[in-house]
């Protein structure tokens, strides 16, 4: 059921319009700001909530309709839920519309949509060949937290498993951006779920690049148990993607993205043929 669900919230997501209100992010910010009303945002109380209730009800909602309609409202209700954590559209049209403002020469712009597109840290360069660079690392980080993670936390633990790590996601997101108070312990336990992930999909960006250029980096980086996921995962992937400054800044800037984006792509594919093969074998359900 994990594959079958995975793969259509995959060709939905990727064939079809979906607005805003199909994102957990969406979703998760209205429980948050109902919830702020009632609880303190800095209390302990107001953590749990927001983080454990939504898979909870999650894993409550699965069990009531076990076996309703023959489990086809369960492969439903698994589809949906994967539909909603792993899509990113705002990003989706943050990218295009960077990608449109470079094709424009729009410099003022780029950065502009360049300092959106940050999740986790700043993107500050004063160099319009870097920003292409650390706009590829960024989405190739994007790429892993809203479908890599993903479909490994739905191997892991299904629908209840997704739901708790999207609801990390976007808390930790949200005090990125200051609409919350700083939670340090939110990251903490992020760098404990990404920590094998990470390094996985790191290996698996090795596999789908340049291999000779990543395999040492990754080695290094995979040793070193202290390293953040971003730079796990950002890091090999410039080096499995090598960079040129063979062209104009322009032309740099742009192809750098592009092929960063591409990498990713390969690399989720590669992780769903892996997914598939384990079904196969009955690795998965």
């Amino acid at each position: 059921m994990a594959l079958f669900s995975l793969l259509l919230a995959l060709i939905i997501e990727r064939t079809s319009s979906l607005s805003k209100q199909w994102q957990f992010q969406h979703l998760h910010l209205g429980f948050i700001d109902s919830t702020r009303k009632i609880l303190e945002p800095t209390s302990i109380s107001f953590a749990l909530v927001v983080s454990v209730l939504p898979a909870l009800l999650t894993y409550f909602l699965l069990n009531l309709v076990q076996g309703v309609m023959f489990g086809l409202l369960s492969m439903v209700l698994w589809t949906v839920l994967a539909l909603m954590c792993i899509g990113c559209v705002h990003y989706r049209e943050l990218y295009k519309r960077y990608l449109l403002s470079v094709c424009k020469g729009d410099t003022q712009g780029s950065y502009h949509l360049a300092a959106e597109l940050a999740d986790v840290e700043d993107i500050d360069v004063d160099d319009v060949t870097m920003l292409g660079t650390r706009v590829g690392r960024q989405l190739a980080w994007i790429n892993y937290r809203f479908y890599c993670a993903i479909v490994f936390m739905m191997i892991i633990g299904g629908p209840v498993a997704i739901v708790f790590y999207a609801s990390l996601r976007s808390l930790e997101l949200l005090s990125f951006k200051g609409t919350l108070p700083p939670m340090p312990w939110i990251r903490r336990v992020l760098f404990v779920l990404d920590w094998i992930p990470a390094r996985l999909i790191a290996l698996a960006y090795v596999l789908v690049g340049n291999f000779s250029n990543a395999i040492n980096l990754w080695l290094s980086i995979t040793l070193n148990i202290k390293a953040p996921a971003y730079d796990v995962v950002s890091k090999v992937a410039m080096a499995a993607e090598q960079m040129t400054k063979s062209q104009g800044d322009e032309g740099v800037c742009m192809q750098s993205t592009c092929r960063l984006v591409s990498l990713a792509k390969r690399t989720l594919l590669l992780l769903v043929v892996v997914m598939s093969f384990l079904t196969i074998f009955g690795y998965l359900i």
